[in-house]
C-alpha cells in the first residue's frame, strides 16, 4: 500500500524533522499499548515509547520498504521490550541479592484502581488488568498484538520473531489461564454458585 507513510518516511529520511514526528503521533497509541503490556507500569510503558521512537529515527535510512513503516516500527519495539526485559531481569536479581524481593512483591500486587464495590464491570477490568500482569510476557504482548493491534498470527510471529505455531500457542495457553482465573471471580462477584 502506497500511502502517507511513504511520504513522511522519504520525507524524514531527508531530514525533515516535522514529518518523523507525524509519524511518531500516528503510531503513538499503539506504541504505548503495546509497551504497557510488555512493562504493566506507566511509566515504564513511556519510557519504552520514547526509546522505541528514538531507535526508529537513528535507524530511518535503513527502511527498505517505507509502505512498511508500521510493522517495521512493531519489530523495532519488540526489539526494545526485551532489552528492557532483560535489563529487569538484572535489576530484579540485584534486589534479590539485597533482601528486597519480597517487599518488592508485595508492593506490585496492589491494585492501582480503585472501583466502587457495586460496579462489577469495574471491577472485572480491573481483575483483568492484574491477572495480565501475572502472565509471561510473551504470552502478553502475543495477546496485545491480536486483540489490540488485530494483526494476524503470521504477522505476530513476524514481530516477535517466532513461529506462527508459537503464536497459537501463546495465545490459546493466555487466553485459557484469564478465563480460568477469571470465571470464578466475575461468578462471585455476580453472586453466582462457581462449579467446581
Amino acid at each position: 500500500m502506497t500511502g502517507p507513510d511513504r511520504q513522511l518516511v522519504e520525507r524524514a529520511v531527508g531530514g525533515d524533522r516535522a514529518a518523523f514526528g507525524r509519524l511518531a503521533e500516528r503510531y503513538r497509541g499503539r506504541v504505548h499499548a503495546f509497551s504497557l503490556a510488555v512493562c504493566v507500569d506507566a511509566g515504564e510503558a513511556a519510557e519504552l515509547t520514547q526509546e522505541t521512537f528514538v531507535r526508529a529515527l537513528a535507524n530511518l535510512p535503513r527502511l527498505e520498504d517505507p509502505d512498511r513503516f508500521g510493522s517495521w516500527l512493531r519489530g523495532i519495539q519488540y526489539t526494545v521490550s526485551q532489552d528492557q526485559r532483560r535489563r529487569a531481569a538484572r535489576e530484579r536479581q540485584h534486589r534479590e541479592r539485597v533482601g528486597r524481593a519480597a517487599a518488592g512483591r508485595a508492593a506490585s500486587s496492589q491494585p492501582d484502581v480503585a472501583v466502587a464495590d457495586d460496579e462489577v464491570g469495574q471491577r472485572a477490568l480491573v481483575r483483568l488488568g492484574e491477572e495480565l500482569a501475572l502472565l509471561s510476557e510473551p504470552c502478553r504482548i502475543a495477546l496485545d498484538l491480536r486483540f489490540r493491534e488485530g494483526l494476524a498470527y503470521a504477522q505476530i510471529a513476524e514481530v516477535m520473531g517466532v513461529p506462527t505455531s508459537t503464536v497459537r500457542g501463546l495465545l490459546y495457553r493466555g487466553t485459557r489461564t484469564l478465563r480460568d482465573r477469571l470465571r470464578p471471580a466475575l461468578a462471585r462477584d455476580r453472586g453466582e454458585e462457581t462449579r467446581p
